[in-house]
């Protein structure tokens, strides 16, 4: 038994009062004569002893009343476990990710677990509870009601190392006992290091099961151009091997479009094609029907007006060399333009994307300083060397101090792609090895610092690429190399044009990073927006030259079609969808987990209820008491 005011047993000294009234009690006698007193003698020894057993009696029913009732008052208990009477620390991570909207036996698992967390948590009972992106410390039930009303799904995830991370921020250093409430589907749950997890603090798992995991979903789209006609490509996915398939709608500014069905055959994917000719789709959005989880039935996408990309050649004398870049650089796609050296106007500089400087021998202090104003403005330049360029020619290039280290005469052959590199990661279909590679009859070194994008058999670089600018070791006439024979060529310099302007996706997930740069003349103050169905937002934006950087990693959180706006001006449509990861359903056996486990919430409630329950004694105390001071007053009415 244990005491929680263990101070009020000092009160019990107080019994000693009784005692002393009791040895010290005077009594007077009076004295009667009679002639013959030996009857009335022992009369009198038998009531002096009836007397001295009746006080005695009522003496230990007065204290034991007494003794019990200063017991009560000290509140005795007797505690279920040893841990009982420590303090109590409760932490709950409430999973809302959007594999919680998999349906229950009532309803959608988060809305079943909220709904049980409120029903079994105690109007005063003090806890902490988070969810993916959401906290709330040292709070009650009352404190939060509408709250844990209030939380919706979320694409955050949080791994078992955050959960444990977030519970040893929450927790106090104080010595008590530190509960871990985990509600989770522990659907793609990243359980890394979860076996050799140790902690001063007890983690209970509570999973939660649905009635059925039945989903599809949009898992992405892409566009294909083939310059006549455009097509969009939807794969859509499912989670059960069942035999329906369903109907895949495309809609543009709201409008539906077309409808196709999917053909999953025995697959678990299908992708649903609509050719959608040359319309545009600023505000464009695939839906699947409705299932369990909603999140993923709309696909939202846009497609912008295609931007002429304006290219400028600069050529010494011969214009010739040029002619393999004006078949490259169609005029429907690019605005390719050729022009001398001693007539170029360096105004038109600050118009170019692309700025290519072919074959050019001398490149003069005036070329220099606007190389370096094109390069701070973020364009793309192309240097070709002339194979009578001076290695110091090269030095202050742009943002560049060096690029040439040595020249080499010797012929060498071209035998390495990056395949990783920006302007090649699309353009093979595998990792080729036995491709026609071309040569070059002698070449400049090309600095270390640059990135590597096609390289000799010695690893040096042929093409390397560093902060937007891409360098060739060697001339491209026929001379010189056959490099422009090789169709290799064509998407070499298609895509470092394609790479110069940040040309907008069909859609961007919400969370990643995500950069688009435009070009806009802005005030001062000015700020460019992303104007939504219901909101209106100001992306993080920062201006380089005559172009502003938009980064959406932390905006916009809702998915949908957005304007990027400039006052009243529609400079782009962009579009935002959510993560699909949460989608595809991979599960983890918790079984190995050496943690308690339970199937509900109200079963972790009634354990950790029964862990620390308490026997109340004190009412009973109060019971003994009342009973002894009921039989002091029978004792005193009644005992003669």
């Amino acid at each position: 038994m244990i005491l929680e005011k263990p101070d009020v047993l000092y009160f019990l000294f107080l019994l000693i009062i009784p005692i002393l009234v009791h040895l010290f009690q005077l009594r007077k006698f009076k004295t009667t004569k009679f002639s013959n007193v030996a009857l009335l003698e022992k009369i009198i020894i038998q009531s002096r002893k009836s007397s001295v057993i009746k006080k005695w009696l009522t003496l230990i029913a007065r204290l034991l009343a007494l003794a019990f009732l200063i017991l009560a008052f000290a509140k005795p208990f007797l505690p279920n476990t040893s841990e009982a009477t420590k303090p109590q620390e409760v932490f709950i991570f409430l999973d809302n990710s959007y594999s919680m909207a998999l349906p229950g036996k009532r309803n959608n698992l988060l809305e079943e677990s909220k709904q049980s967390l409120l029903e079994n948590l105690d109007d005063n009972q003090k806890f902490s509870l988070a969810t993916n992106n959401n906290l709330w410390q040292n709070v009650t039930k009352k404190d939060i009601r509408a709250e844990i009303f209030d939380i919706d799904f979320t694409t955050s995830k949080f791994s078992f190392q955050d959960i444990i991370l977030k519970a040893n921020s929450v927790f106090s250093k104080s010595k008590s006992q530190k509960h871990l409430f985990l509600i989770s589907d522990f659907l793609n749950f990243d359980a890394e290091n979860i076996k050799d997890f140790k902690a001063d603090f007890e983690v209970k798992l509570i999973q939660k099961t649905p009635e059925n995991y039945d989903n599809y979903f949009l898992e992405s789209a892409t566009l294909a151009n083939d310059g006549n006609s455009k097509t969009i490509s939807a794969l859509v996915k499912k989670n059960q091997n069942n035999n329906n398939d369903i109907t895949v709608s495309i809609f543009n500014e709201g409008n539906l479009i077309a409808k196709n069905r999917t053909d999953f055959g025995d697959k678990n994917r299908a992708e649903v094609n609509f050719d959608i000719g040359n319309q545009s789709f600023k505000n464009g959005k695939i839906s699947i029907e409705n299932d369990n989880i909603a999140y993923d039935n709309d696909l939202f996408f846009s497609i912008n007006d295609d931007q002429i990309i304006n290219i400028i050649s600069i050529y010494d004398e011969d214009e010739a060399k040029n002619n393999f870049l004006k078949k490259i650089f169609r005029q429907d796609q690019f605005n390719f333009k050729s022009v001398a050296l001693d007539q170029f106007n360096f105004t038109e500089i600050e118009n170019a994307n692309v700025l290519i400087l072919n074959e050019i021998e001398n490149i003069n202090t005036a070329l220099k300083s606007n190389l370096k104003r094109f390069a701070d403005n973020n364009g793309s330049l192309v240097v070709i060397p002339n194979q009578n360029n001076d290695l110091e020619n090269f030095r202050n290039i742009g943002a560049l101090s060096s690029v040439y280290l040595d020249m080499n005469l010797n012929k060498q052959n071209i035998t390495t792609i990056n395949f990783e590199h920006p302007i090649l990661e699309n353009v093979f279909s595998e990792r080729i090895e036995n491709f026609d590679y071309p040569s070059t009859e002698q070449n400049f070194k090309i600095n270390n610092r640059f990135n590597n994008v096609l390289s000799y058999s010695n690893n040096d670089a042929f093409l390397a690429e560093k902060n937007n600018t891409y360098v060739f070791a060697s001339a491209l006439n026929p001379e010189a190399s056959n490099f422009i024979n090789s169709p290799i060529v064509v998407p070499v310099f298609y895509n470092i044009a394609q790479q110069s302007v940040n040309i907008p996706q069909l859609y961007a997930t919400i969370g990643e990073e995500n950069t688009i740069t435009v070009n806009a003349n802005l005030g001062s103050d000015e700020v460019l927006k992303l104007s939504g169905e219901n909101s209106k937002i100001i992306p993080q934006q920062s201006r380089i030259g005559n172009s502003i950087e938009i980064n959406t990693q932390y905006n916009p959180k809702k998915p949908g079609n957005y304007k990027l706006t400039s006052k009243d001006s529609t400079l782009l449509h962009l579009s935002f969808n959510f993560d699909r990861s949460e989608s595809e359903f991979n599960f983890i056996n918790t079984a190995n987990f050496k943690f308690d486990q339970y199937n509900s919430v109200e079963e972790v409630f009634d354990a950790y209820s029964e862990m620390n329950k308490i026997i109340e004694l004190w009412f009973w105390m109060l019971i003994f008491a009342l009973g002894f001071f009921i039989i002091e007053l029978l004792l005193l009415r009644f005992l003669k």
